[in-house]
C-alpha cells in the first residue's frame, strides 16, 4: 500500500512537472524575458514626450492623425512577406489599435520609403510625397507623427548629414509641431550609421529606435539569422514584426512618463542645417522663382524606378532619348546649393551625364553594373552665399539616353 502510495505521490508530481514544462514551452518567443528585455533595449532614448503625448491625446479624441514614414527599401516594405506584414504598415496599424479611436480608423499611413536612396533624397521628395499625400481627412494636411530610416542608406551620401538634420529640423519647424522618430534599422553584418545619426537625435531631444542595440545580439542564438533577414539587407516578415515591437516599445514607454516641457529645437546644429528650405523640381514643376528649359530632355521615362507605397517616384522626370537633339537641360535661377538625383541604370542604351554649373563640370555620372534604376544623388553645388547661377545637364553620347529624376535647389 505504502509503494503505490509512494508511486502515485510521484505520478502526480511528475504530471505537475511536465505540465509546467509544457505550459513554459507554449509561450511564443514574443512572451519570453529575454525578447522583452530586447524590446527595451532597442529603446535608445524615448526624447521629449511632450509632442508625442498631445498626437496621442488627439488621436484618442477621434481626430484625424497622420503617421509617415520615409526612408529605403526596409521602410518601402523589402524582405516581407506582404505590403501589409512590413514594419510602417504593421505600425501604423498598431498605433492605430492603441491609441486611435473607433478600432484605429482615424489614424493614416503615409509611407514614402523608396530603394537604394539616401536620405538627400528623401529630403528632396519630402513635400511631395509625404506633405503632398496627406489624407483629406487631416485637415491640417501634415503629419503628425513622421519616422525617419536612412540608418542603413546613408553611407557616402554626399552632404555628410546635412540634409538629414536639415529634414530633421525643418519638420521640427512644422506649425503643427509633429513628433519626430529616428528607426536606426541593420544590416546582416552589423552594420549601420547610429553612432553618427543619434547625435542629431539627441540635440533636438527625439525619440530613438535601434534595432542593433536590442536585437542584433539575438541573432544565431535566439533567433536564426534567416528568421529575421530574408537576404544580406532586407528583414523578413518576423524581422519587420520585430521592428514594429520596437517602436511600440518606446511610444508605449513614452506614453506612459510624465509629460515633458516642451523641447528647445532652436539649438546648434550637429552637422548642419544648410539645406533647409530645399526647392525640388521635377519634370512637371511650374516654378516662377527658376527658369527650366528642358533642351534634349522633353520626355519623362516611364520606366523610371516605382515602388510599392508611393508608385513612379517623383512622378514626371526628364527624360533624353537616344534620338533627342543633344542639347541640355538647363535651370537659371538664384542658389547655393544644388541636388541632383539622377537614374542609375545598367542598361547600356542609357550613356554617361555631366552636370555643369556656369559652364564648369562639377559631377559625372553613369550606370553601369550593379546598377538597377534607382535614384543616385549629387551634390554639385554647395556655396555659403547664393547667386545666380546656371545649371547645365546633357548626354554626352550621342544616340544615348539620360534620365534626371529630380533637382534640389536652395
Amino acid at each position: 500500500m505504502k509503494i503505490r502510495k509512494l508511486v502515485a505521490a510521484l505520478t502526480v508530481l511528475v504530471l505537475l512537472c511536465s505540465g509546467t514544462a509544457q505550459g513554459e514551452g507554449k509561450k511564443t518567443m514574443f512572451e519570453k524575458e529575454w525578447y522583452l528585455q530586447a524590446l527595451k533595449d532597442s529603446v535608445m532614448s524615448t526624447g521629449n514626450n511632450a509632442r508625442l503625448k498631445k498626437v496621442i491625446d488627439r488621436a484618442r479624441g477621434g481626430e484625424e492623425i497622420t503617421l509617415a514614414t520615409i526612408g529605403g527599401s526596409i521602410t518601402e516594405g523589402a524582405g516581407a512577406a506582404v505590403y501589409r506584414d512590413c514594419w510602417a504598415a504593421r505600425f501604423s496599424a498598431r498605433f492605430g489599435e492603441i491609441y486611435g479611436a473607433n478600432g484605429g480608423a482615424n489614424v493614416h499611413l503615409v509611407n514614402a520609403g523608396v530603394g537604394g536612396t539616401p536620405s538627400p533624397f528623401g529630403y528632396m521628395r519630402y513635400n511631395r510625397e509625404i506633405v503632398g499625400r496627406i489624407p483629406e481627412e487631416d485637415a491640417d494636411g501634415l503629419p503628425d507623427v513622421v519616422v525617419i530610416e536612412f540608418s542603413v542608406n546613408d553611407w557616402q551620401e554626399p552632404t555628410n548629414h546635412r540634409c538629414y538634420e536639415s529634414m530633421v529640423k525643418e519638420i521640427l519647424e512644422a506649425p503643427n509641431e509633429p513628433a519626430v522618430i529616428l528607426l536606426f534599422a541593420v544590416f546582416r553584418n552589423g552594420f549601420n550609421l547610429q553612432d553618427d545619426l543619434k547625435k542629431i537625435g539627441y540635440n533636438y531631444g527625439l525619440m530613438m529606435v535601434s534595432i542593433k542595440d536590442g536585437f542584433y545580439g539575438h541573432i544565431s542564438k535566439e533567433i536564426k539569422p534567416e528568421g529575421f533577414f530574408s537576404d544580406e539587407y532586407h528583414p523578413t516578415s518576423l524581422g519587420h514584426r520585430i521592428m514594429t515591437d520596437c517602436l511600440m516599445q518606446a511610444v508605449g514607454d513614452a506614453a506612459e512618463a510624465e509629460t515633458d516641457e516642451p523641447q528647445e529645437i532652436n539649438v546648434k546644429p550637429v552637422y548642419g542645417t544648410s539645406f533647409m528650405g530645399l526647392k525640388t523640381i521635377y519634370g512637371d514643376t511650374e516654378t516662377e522663382e527658376y527658369t527650366v528649359e528642358r533642351g534634349g530632355f522633353t520626355g519623362s521615362d516611364s520606366g523610371s524606378y516605382r515602388n510599392q507605397p508611393v508608385g513612379q517616384v517623383c512622378g514626371k522626370n526628364f527624360f533624353h532619348d537616344a534620338k533627342d537633339p543633344a542639347e541640355p537641360l538647363k535651370v537659371t535661377g538664384v542658389f547655393r546649393k544644388c541636388l541632383v538625383a539622377w537614374k542609375a541604370s545598367a542598361d547600356m542604351s542609357f550613356g554617361t551625364m555631366e552636370i555643369l554649373v556656369d559652364g564648369e563640370v562639377k559631377q559625372t555620372v553613369k550606370g553601369g553594373e550593379g546598377k538597377w534604376g534607382q535614384s543616385e544623388v549629387v551634390l554639385v553645388l554647395d556655396d555659403k552665399e547664393a547667386a545666380e547661377h546656371v545649371l547645365e545637364i546633357r548626354v554626352k553620347e550621342e544616340g544615348k539616353k539620360g534620365t534626371v529624376t529630380a533637382i534640389g535647389l536652395q
